[in-house]
């Protein structure tokens, strides 16, 4: 097909298609325009195109000056997200709460060494962060690593799909101490997962996520 024939929502069908297909994971950066143009057999123009649509719908993330990184390879995350936006903080808490409950669950079964390597890597990251912004990025990182750990491919598009800014802890805090940051409660989490303990996985995440709930809570009135 020449350039000149694909109609406007080709692009963005086969770049969809090639984001469900693999063909660059989340967090990996996508090729720039021209490259794209070609590998969609599309105009540079009908490309932008459908890269801007893609980022609105969440598939997508642009970051100046860095380039286009994929955030997922459904729309789910980005409707799940607009809908938590309009719901009650409390409710969008509770659905964190269950779905990370039930994530555990399946994480302390399945979960790998090198997983367990990575989570360990984040969390000392997120003891030596200096700044509400760098702990709640560890953090999110920390959950998101169990998360994926579940092999659950549908309940990680759920997760992703939360608005950090409601159900994280630390976004909203302006000091951090050490009681605060509940480095203890993480460590207890990660030890439990690599011993593959389901029951004191839940358990360590419950004690967790009761925290947070009433960190949240608290802060924002």
């Amino acid at each position: 097909m020449s350039l000149s024939t694909s109609t406007p929502d080709e692009p963005v069908d086969r770049l969809r298609r090639l984001l469900r297909a693999g063909e660059w994971p989340v967090g990996a950066k996508i090729p720039n325009d021209a490259a794209l143009a070609g590998i969609l057999s599309a105009s540079p123009t009908a490309v932008r195109e459908a890269v801007r649509y893609l980022v609105h719908t969440g598939l997508l993330e642009s970051l100046p000056g860095k380039g286009t990184f994929v955030r997922a390879v459904t729309e789910l995350p980005g409707l799940v997200g607009e809908w938590v936006k309009d719901e009650l903080t409390l409710h969008a808490i509770e659905a964190r709460e269950a779905l990370e409950s039930y994530a555990v669950r399946l994480a302390a079964d399945r979960i790998t060494d090198q997983q367990i390597a990575e989570l360990r890597s984040v969390l000392r990251a997120r003891e030596v962060a200096g700044d509400a912004e760098a702990v709640a990025s560890a953090d999110v990182a920390f959950h998101r690593l169990i998360v994926r750990a579940t092999g659950n491919s549908l309940m990680v598009e759920m997760y992703e799909g939360l608005d950090r800014e409601r159900v994280f802890d630390f976004t909203v805090l302006p000091e951090i101490s050490p009681e605060e940051s509940l480095h203890s409660e993480h460590a207890e989490l990660l030890d439990a997962l690599a011993d593959h303990d389901v029951a004191g996985s839940v358990r360590a995440v419950e004690r967790l996520l009761a925290h947070v709930r009433i960190k949240v809570l608290r802060a924002q009135g």
